[in-house]
Formats: C-alpha cells, sequence, structure tokens
C-alpha cells in the first residue's frame, strides 16, 4: 500500500533533520580539568624552587653562618696536650648575622651561591615533587584524577620519604658547594673553614682534586639522605593533607590556600629537619682531614655545645624555609593551572575550528 501524503510529509522533516545533523561535525565535552603530563609535572616541579630560592637564599646564607659559629674543635697546645678550642662566636643573633653579612659584603654577599643554590633545588624538587605523586598513586590510586586523594597520612609520608631520600642524593654535590661559598666571608666576619672558591666550577674541580674525586662530592650525603627522608616526610604529607581537607570542606583553590598550608607544612619540616641540618653543615665544612662519622659529629656537638645546639639556627632555618616552601608551593600551583588554562584554551579554540573532528 503506497505511504499517505501525511504520512510522508511527517517523516520529511525527520529525515532532514538527520541528514543535517549527519553532515554536521561530531560533538565533544570539555575536559573539566585538562592534565599536565609526567614531563610537564617534571618541568614545573624544578622550576618553581628555583624560582622560589633566589628570594630565599638570603636567609639560607644567614642560617648556615650561624649554625657554624661557636663550633669546639678539638687541637694540641704547643706543649701537646689536647685542648677544646670554641670559635669566637661573630653573630649575637640572626638578624644580626644578616645585618653584618649586608654591610660587610653588600646584596652579593647575602647572594652567595646562588647559582648552586638553583642547581641544588631543581635537581632535587625534580624527584622531590615531580615523583610525590605517581608514588603516592601507586601506593593509594585514587577513584579518578580529579579528585583529593584520601590516602592516610604513613602513606603520604613514605612517598615524601622515597622523595626526598631520591633528592637529596642527586643535589648533594651542589648543596655541599653552596654551604662552602655561603660560609666564605669577609676576615671580620667569618666562621667556619674558609675555601676561597671563586665558582661552582672551581669547586667541584677543587673538590674532586684534594677530597677524593667523585665521592668527595658526595661528603655528608647519609645525613642529606636521612634530613630528605624527615623533611620531605613531614612537608610533603603535611601539606597534601591541609589542601585536600580544605577543598573537600568547600575552601577555594587558590593562592590564599597554597601560602597557609605551606606555612604550616614549613613549621613541621623545620622541627624535624633542624638537627640533622646542623650536623650536615657542620660535616660540609669541615675539611677532609678532619672528617667524622655522623654519629661521631653528633656526639661532638652535644658534648661539647649542649643538646640545644642542635636547633642552632632554628628561627632563620624558618625564616628561609617558610618563605621558600610558600613561593614553591604557590608558584608551582600557579604554574601548573597556567598549564592547565592554555590546554583549555586551545582545546576550546579547535573545537571552534570548522568540521573538527
Amino acid at each position: 500500500m503506497p505511504p499517505s501524503k501525511n504520512n510522508y510529509r511527517s517523516s520529511q522533516p525527520s529525515q532532514n533533520k538527520t541528514n543535517s545533523l549527519s553532515s554536521a561535525p561530531p560533538l565533544k565535552t570539555l575536559p573539566p580539568q585538562p592534565n599536565i603530563s609526567q614531563l610537564e609535572n617534571f618541568a614545573l616541579s624544578a622550576l618553581a624552587p628555583s624560582m622560589a630560592v633566589v628570594f630565599t637564599l638570603p636567609f639560607d646564607t644567614v642560617k648556615v653562618r650561624m649554625q657554624l659559629q661557636g663550633e669546639v674543635r678539638i687541637m694540641k697546645d704547643a706543649t701537646g696536650k689536647t685542648v677544646r678550642v670554641a670559635a669566637e662566636k661573630v653573630y649575637k643573633s640572626s638578624f644580626d648575622c644578616l645585618w653584618k653579612t649586608f654591610k660587610y659584603e653588600g646584596i652579593r654577599g647575602l647572594e652567595k651561591g646562588l647559582v648552586p643554590s638553583i642547581l641544588k633545588e631543581s635537581s632535587k624538587n625534580v624527584f622531590r615533587l615531580g615523583l610525590y605523586d605517581p608514588i603516592l598513586s601507586v601506593l593509594h590510586p585514587k577513584n579518578d584524577a580529579t579528585s583529593s586523594s584520601s590516602a592516610p597520612a604513613w602513606k603520604r609520608m613514605l612517598a615524601g620519604g622515597i622523595c626526598g631520600a631520591l633528592g637529596a642524593v642527586s643535589a648533594n654535590p651542589f648543596e655541599l658547594v653552596k654551604t662552602r661559598l655561603q660560609s666564605t666571608a669577609a676576615g671580620a666576619i667569618a666562621v667556619g673553614n674558609q675555601y676561597g672558591y671563586v665558582s661552582v666550577s672551581s669547586a667541584l674541580r677543587q673538590i674532586m682534586t684534594k677530597e677524593g674525586g667523585v665521592p668527595g662530592l658526595y661528603r655528608g650525603s647519609m645525613i642529606s639522605v636521612y634530613r630528605g627522608i624527615l623533611g620531605s616526610a613531614a612537608n610533603l604529607s603535611s601539606y597534601t593533607m591541609l589542601r585536600d581537607y580544605a577543598l573537600r570542606e568547600g575552601y577555594s583553590e587558590g593562592v590564599p590556600l597554597d601560602m597557609g598550608c605551606s606555612l604550616i607544612s614549613a613549621f613541621v619540616s623545620v622541627v624535624f629537619m633542624n638537627p640533622l641540618d646542623v650536623v650536615r653543615t657542620r660535616l660540609y665544612n669541615t675539611s677532609s682531614i678532619n672528617r667524622q662519622s655522623i654519629f661521631r659529629t653528633i656526639k661532638t656537638i652535644v658534648e661539647n655545645e649542649g643538646l640545644k645546639s642542635l636547633y642552632k639556627g632554628f628561627g632563620t632555618h624558618f625564616m628561609r624555609i617558610g618563605p621558600h616552601f610558600c613561593l614553591t608551593f604557590v608558584f608551582l600551583e600557579q604554574l601548573k593551572r597556567g598549564v592547565k588554562q592554555i590546554k583549555l584554551e586551545e582545546y576550546q579554540r579547535k573545537l571552534q575550528q570548522p568540521h573538527y573532528s
């Protein structure tokens, strides 16, 4: 039976609609949060702390000099008798050290060791920050890529400790050179051993020539690993837990949240790191002739200077670590948001192109 006129009319618009839909480019949905590749994550993790250290290095220089002053050394007098000689304290406080360094050496004195500091931060954090999320995802997989992690504290600390150890090993040569460059000062305010390095390359050459080759560059590496494990476990676990909790509670993502979480995590980190930081500074500044083991150095410091000496430079340490972590995480999160925004805008431009598929 031939189709009626009415049936034909009713089917014609449907057919035209079908044809128009089939000729149109397929619709695509925008990704809610464009992902950052692991290579981009490594690059941003190295860049953010390298930017931050430019602003916080003066406090690091002060911290190193405060930790070196007052060191008690075992020496022999003219008669051969063993005596303990305490080095004169040049600085009354961290602010006094900051002022005297600026007075005698200017801005360049406060920024001593900038090049090795940038090399240290980039080589350390490409592992410390760059590998944290991938390792935590292995230890505690997330439901989806955009949700905050529900990993317990011990898994976060384990991931942070692993990343901290890897970062400490990779950055140790630059940390060693940085510390020795920062300890070099004008005669009136000099503390610790004075090496007189003129550049990073000359320092690396002299250490390798006079202190046993490549192993000499890893002086104090074990204490750096211990410090990296404790510091990163405390810092990264507390930062991510605070941030994830705040986001779940409805706080908006942005610079104020990044700053608050990073400052709190910095204080927690300094509490755990400072004793090992004092020991490491002494080991780095000691020549190969007077080399001591880690535990012997700790024993010497406690016996000669008291237990409280392990927290020398705590205030300056936080003055450096607090702003440094704050700037690092603010820069890192802003860089990530920027990369995601660029990817989103690029995706939107592609959608607007005719017949994009």
